[in-house]
This record gives structure tokens, C-alpha cells and sequence, in this order.
């Protein structure tokens, strides 16, 4: 028994130690992260959100049907939050270290989930929306994310009823 508890040991500490480059990288991505999801709670953050994302960028848009984009609808994504919304907030509920889909350790990349908060500033209704996010970062630079959130549906909860009945017609 003693012998099988030293093998656990010494195995744990090895998984352990090999692991741990791995959650070094996490904790900076971490950071580059979380300063990436804050640049949406200041239109003026903009300049700094586009200098955080990579040119090669490859993300998951939360948008009905549009699926995977690249770098020039990130940009027209973070303008269309940016400028049509104010008071924005994220509340995360948990950061986590994402993994290898194959050997299922940690890469280094980041996950989060949380609720994101604030008002169209066209109709000046009010949002919550809870949200899952991930990151992938290379240099400081994000070079792969996804947003997962009924953005179509939060969008549409939020336009102002002019918008609501623009392009109906009465008979």
C-alpha cells in the first residue's frame, strides 16, 4: 500500500510539474484577457481593442448564421458594441484555464463565463445577458476567440420601437 501510494504521488507530482508551464502561460493570457473584455466598457478603448487583436484573428461570432470571422468584422463587431451601447459592464463568474481538445491539458488559452450589462444608447434600454467567451493568445495579441450569447436576440430586445415597426406596413 505504501508502494502504491508513493506511485500516485510521484505520478501526481510529475502530471503536476509537466502542467505547469502551461499555467504560467494561462495567467499571462489571463491578463490579456481581461484587459481585452474591459476595452468594451469604454467606446474610447477601441484604439487599444484593435491593437490587442491579431491581424489573423479567427473568431466565433455570436450573430445568427454568421459564423466564424476575421479581422475586419472584430473590428466592425467591437465598433457596433462600442458605439451603440454605454454603461457596459462584465461581471465574470469564473475564469478558467482552457484545454487541448486532444490531450485535455491546459494550453494556456482562457475561458469565461459572466454577464454583460448596460443600455442601447439609442433607445436606452437595458440589457443582461449572460455570456460564454473564449481566448487564444500569441504575444499579446488575441489570435482566436468566440463569443457564445444570443447577441441577435439581446440586439433586437434592445432597439427602440421606431426600429421595431420600420419596414412593416399597414394595410
Amino acid at each position: 500500500m505504501k508502494k502504491f501510494i508513493l506511485l500516485i504521488s510521484i505520478a501526481f507530482v510529475t502530471f503536476s510539474c509537466s502542467n505547469a508551464p502551461d499555467m504560467t502561460q494561462f495567467k499571462a493570457n489571463l491578463e490579456v484577457a481581461k484587459k481585452y473584455i474591459s476595452t468594451y466598457e469604454s467606446p474610447t478603448n477601441f484604439e487599444l481593442f484593435k491593437s490587442m487583436t491579431a491581424e489573423n484573428i479567427e473568431h466565433q461570432s455570436p450573430m445568427y448564421g454568421v459564423g466564424k470571422v476575421g479581422y475586419d468584422q472584430v473590428l466592425a463587431q467591437g465598433e457596433f458594441y462600442m458605439n451603440g451601447f454605454e454603461n457596459v459592464s462584465f461581471k465574470a463568474d469564473a475564469w478558467l484555464p482552457g484545454v487541448n481538445e486532444e490531450t485535455l491539458l491546459v494550453d494556456g488559452s482562457v475561458r469565461v463565463y459572466g454577464t454583460w450589462s448596460g443600455n442601447n444608447i439609442a433607445s436606452g434600454k437595458e440589457f443582461s445577458l449572460d455570456t460564454y467567451h473564449y481566448f487564444m493568445v500569441e504575444k499579446g495579441k488575441v489570435i482566436a476567440s468566440g463569443d457564445y450569447f444570443d447577441a441577435t436576440g439581446m440586439v433586437m430586445a434592445v432597439q427602440g420601437d421606431e426600429d421595431a415597426t420600420e419596414g412593416s406596413s399597414e394595410e
